[in-house]
């Protein structure tokens, strides 16, 4: 296997899957940027070999590939490599915009090489567990979803928090309502230093009737900022049910926590007007969402899993289109 970018993230993909490596999940690894010197650093601290040339994967032995360079490039590599007879993994969002997007899956589609997108949280194993509770009623109707994504950094040169980061949240809300498209989105977006770049968005998306078990269906609110400078850094996801809610940290893969309160109950017993009370729900097989969608990816590379990958180029395309809807709403497209 081969990482295409050394950034912030690729970084995290050659130590996910050095680690791999190590369990004798993959036989190589190469690294691969532009930037020989990072990539020769990177591959001696992980104890891989290194190229520049994404053209080179193919004479070095790789059959599969993540790539995590800077969005503008995602869909020219995805398609170079697939072109090549190399399985790929894009890192999200797909590509730029929904034209770039099919152009990826078309190609997916005339090779035959496996394509997945890095919607890594739908193998977190709190939100599985989740989308379990809500499909078999466990929660009673969902009667909305709320989620922040908040940190501090400056904005991105190529693109805003919608994409960046909201595209994440926006398809865990698609997944835990079975993959049903919402029916709305609407989006107020305030601009950064940047031009033309977003750095804080609260997006509303509104899901059809009798989804998630709600005769009038479900509404789903998604913050996002770089502007966390009293919070700092936040990942957290709040389900509210008629019977009981749950509340998620990403950042915790060993369980979740359940609220009880049968039929929107207020007595003294269910908490009465403060929180309701709560349980643990231990997830003990629970393993950073990155290292299992790795996993997952490698299962189809190998052949080993011939079915639909869970976040494949359809989940990757619909993601870039949820976000061109969410960045119009705005006004920002």
């Amino acid at each position: 296997m081969a990482v295409v970018g050394t950034g912030y993230w690729g970084r995290n993909h050659v130590r996910t899957l050095a680690a791999l490596k190590s369990n004798g999940v993959i036989s190589e690894l190469v690294v691969c940027d532009v930037d020989a010197e990072r990539a020769g650093s990177l591959a001696s601290e992980f104890g891989c070999e290194w190229c520049t040339d994404a053209n080179d994967l193919r004479s070095l032995g790789v059959t599969a590939a993540t790539i995590a360079t800077p969005t503008p490039q995602h869909a020219p590599l995805a398609i170079s490599l697939m072109e090549q007879g190399i399985d790929v993994l894009v890192e999200k969002p797909l590509a730029m915009n929904e034209e770039q997007a099919k152009e990826v899956l078309d190609c997916a589609e005339k090779t035959g090489q496996v394509l997945m997108v890095g919607h890594l949280f739908r193998y977190h194993a709190a939100v599985r567990k989740a989308a379990d509770l809500i499909a078999d009623g466990t929660l009673g109707p969902i009667l909305h979803i709320e989620s922040d994504r908040l940190s501090v950094r400056e904005p991105r040169p190529d693109i805003g928090v919608i994409a960046a980061l909201a595209i994440h949240d926006m398809d865990i809300m698609k997944d835990l309502m079975g993959d049903i498209e919402p029916s709305k989105i609407n989006c107020l977006a305030l601009p950064s230093d940047n031009l033309n770049i977003e750095d804080h968005a609260i997006i509303e998306m509104g899901f059809p009737k009798n989804s998630g078990n709600n005769q009038n269906g479900v509404s789903a609110v998604v913050t996002v900022s770089w502007r966390s400078r009293i919070q700092g850094k936040v990942r957290v996801l709040r389900i509210i049910g008629q019977d009981a809610s749950l509340a998620i940290d990403y950042l915790d893969h060993s369980g979740l926590w359940i609220h009880h309160h049968p039929n929107n109950a207020h007595g003294q017993q269910w908490g009465g007007f403060d929180a309701a009370p709560r349980e643990r729900i231990e997830l003990p097989l629970g393993e950073p969402s990155l290292t299992a969608e790795l996993r997952a990816f490698i299962s189809h590379a190998n052949g080993e899993n011939n079915d639909a990958p869970f976040a494949s180029g359809k989940v990757g395309l619909e993601g870039v289109s949820m976000v061109s809807s969410a960045l119009k709403a705005a006004g920002r497209e």
